[in-house]
């Protein structure tokens, strides 16, 4: 119990005192993996804003993009008007989301000697890493097929806006569960072939 309440406060320490610069340093990442998936639309900025969704102060990641190409949208195909523009926020906080509930669940599982922790932290933040790569810039897509979706095909299903939805159902603390579990799995296997 002790280890869980201490992961909590760190997590949260680790937040409040790094969460800024962890998401400007994950700014270039996120642009790099949304460009990578997104090539029909071109990026005219992404940046941190401090003009939230909800009340006006969480920050947010800020994306603007101008129809760049020609897209089939269901069975419509939809011209490129490069005069367009969207533009499309998510929250900062899904940064580090995950980290909140993976963090605290690592330290509090038993380790069988103190030189598997290493072996943990480091897997840990590993998965940490992969998630956070198939959350942020697939949820930054899925609000952008989303408008071409409402626009010209209202109710199409799309596997992209279902992995979507499933993040804001609480995926993402799922994910920080798989995360916890899988660090603790790799490091005890890792620990066992030393």
């Amino acid at each position: 119990m002790a280890r869980l309440i201490f992961g909590t406060l760190l997590s949260i320490g680790i937040v409040v005192a790094c969460g800024p610069r962890m998401a400007e340093a994950f700014l270039p990442v996120l642009r790099w993996s949304f460009v990578q998936l997104h090539s029909y639309d071109r990026v005219i900025e992404l940046s941190i804003s401090d003009k939230g969704v909800v009340s006006g102060r969480e920050p947010v990641y800020r994306l603007v993009l101008a129809p760049d190409r020609v897209v089939f949208v269901g069975e419509r195909l939809v011209p490129a008007d490069p005069r367009g523009r969207a533009m499309i926020s998510v929250l900062v906080a899904y940064l580090w989301q995950s980290l909140l509930v993976a963090l605290p669940l690592a330290l509090a599982w038993p380790a069988s000697r103190s030189t598997e922790w290493p072996l943990r932290l480091t897997a840990l933040a590993a998965f940490i890493g992969c998630f956070t790569l198939i959350d942020l810039p697939f949820t930054l897509w899925a609000q952008t097929w989303q408008i071409y979706v409402d626009a010209y095909a209202p109710g199409k299903f799309s596997p992209l806006l279902v992995w979507a939805d499933f993040l804001q159902s609480g995926g993402r603390l799922l994910l920080g569960f798989i995360a916890a579990g899988m660090s603790v799995v790799l490091s005890r296997s890792l620990f066992r072939l030393q």
